[in-house]
């Protein structure tokens, strides 16, 4: 069992959950005044990708690996969509369901790149955490 996809697929539910709540706070307290401008849908999605990485962590370590080599391509694919429509009528449609801009796209391009890469990475890794005791 590769225990360190496992531990990879809880750090990243864990760091997804930060845009979920800034997603949400910004909704709340900010409006409109922020550089991201994150709707509910939006935030909603990261909810469900932060809980599909904790269900994958508690499966396993396969589980884990294919859900990052999936959702990274998905990533990849909705920010390569995201820059194709970017300032078109499309992209006006999908702006008034989950509103991005330039940078998202890249954050979004960024994290694909990254859950892909990890999950291509850890598939055929024989990884162990390794924990030293050191005693005073």
């Amino acid at each position: 069992m590769n225990s360190f996809a496992v531990t990879v697929a809880w750090v990243l539910a864990a760091l997804l959950l930060g845009p979920t709540l800034l997603g949400l706070v910004q909704n709340l307290l900010l409006r409109e005044t922020t550089l991201f401008i994150a709707t509910t849908a939006h935030s909603l999605f990261y909810l469900a990708t932060a809980t599909g990485f904790a269900v994958v962590a508690m499966l396993g370590a396969k589980s884990s690996v294919r859900f990052m080599q999936v959702l990274g391509v998905v990533y990849i694919l909705i920010s390569l969509f995201e820059f194709v429509t970017l300032g078109s009528n499309v992209a006006n449609f999908q702006l008034s369901t989950v509103q991005t801009g330039l940078l998202s796209n890249v954050i979004h391009l960024g994290l694909g790149i990254t859950i892909a890469g990890a999950g291509w990475i850890l598939k055929n890794c024989q990884c162990r955490m390794i924990f030293i005791n050191r005693r005073a």
